[in-house]
């Protein structure tokens, strides 16, 4: 298990943060390994995958690097001293919660914006991702609306389907969404408790022409 740790007993989310590793024969009882040296004060949002080369890497959240994805690698993933630092992967806009998976023969990471899911995708997931150009390479952009406005789909998981009758690959995202905030005004939101509330929901991956589409949203 990776985990994102904020020292203390906190009653906010400023201070440092650091990701670290833990282990586990059963998913009950747990050894702690280490912390994995990011050279940040500020990483959080983990996703690790095995990668093309033969080796596992590491996304996830520097918010003391404007908010963007960058990657570490290891080739001994059960070691939190093995890990080394590869710099930034997904640049830009800032976004958090990237996800790292496999379909259709490609890898694909999908980070939230928070305006929906953006899509990139690698042949090897060793570096080199490419946005997705259709709909401006983003999903769930507004599976709900609230107050008129929006409401995007936030932090995602991805799992994969087994094969269906037709021999087509997909893949289960599961999200969550605020149904009574639209994330316009973040001092409404502090003000309203109803905007706390949030809803789980699911849609459907595949990849149709080369692109990854969210269907059954």
């Amino acid at each position: 298990m990776y985990l994102t740790v904020l020292g203390g007993v906190r009653t906010d989310r400023t201070g440092n943060a650091s990701i670290v590793q833990l282990t586990s024969p059963d998913l009950v009882t747990w050894d702690f390994l280490g912390s994995i040296d990011l050279k940040s004060p500020r990483v959080i949002d983990a996703a690790v995958a095995p990668c093309g080369d033969g080796r596992h890497r590491l996304w996830y959240k520097d918010e003391a690097r404007g908010s963007n994805t960058y990657s570490a690698v290891t080739s001994t993933p059960a070691d939190p001293t093995s890990w080394v630092l590869e710099g930034l992967a997904i640049p830009g806009r800032p976004h958090e919660g990237p996800k790292v998976f496999k379909l259709g023969g490609q890898f694909w990471i999908i980070v939230d914006e928070w305006r929906g899911q953006a899509i990139y995708r690698s042949e090897d997931a060793s570096g080199g991702w490419t946005r997705q150009e259709y709909l401006d390479g983003l999903i769930l952009t507004a599976p709900e609306t609230a107050d008129g406005g929006p409401v995007a789909g936030r932090h995602a998981d991805v799992v994969p389907l087994d094969a269906a009758a037709d021999g087509k690959e997909r893949a289960l995202i599961i999200y969550f969404t605020h149904p009574h905030w639209n994330g316009e005004d973040i001092d409404a939101m502090a003000a309203d408790p109803k905007t706390h509330l949030s809803h789980v929901r699911a849609a459907v991956l595949e990849v149709h022409n080369g692109d990854l589409v969210c269907i059954d949203a």
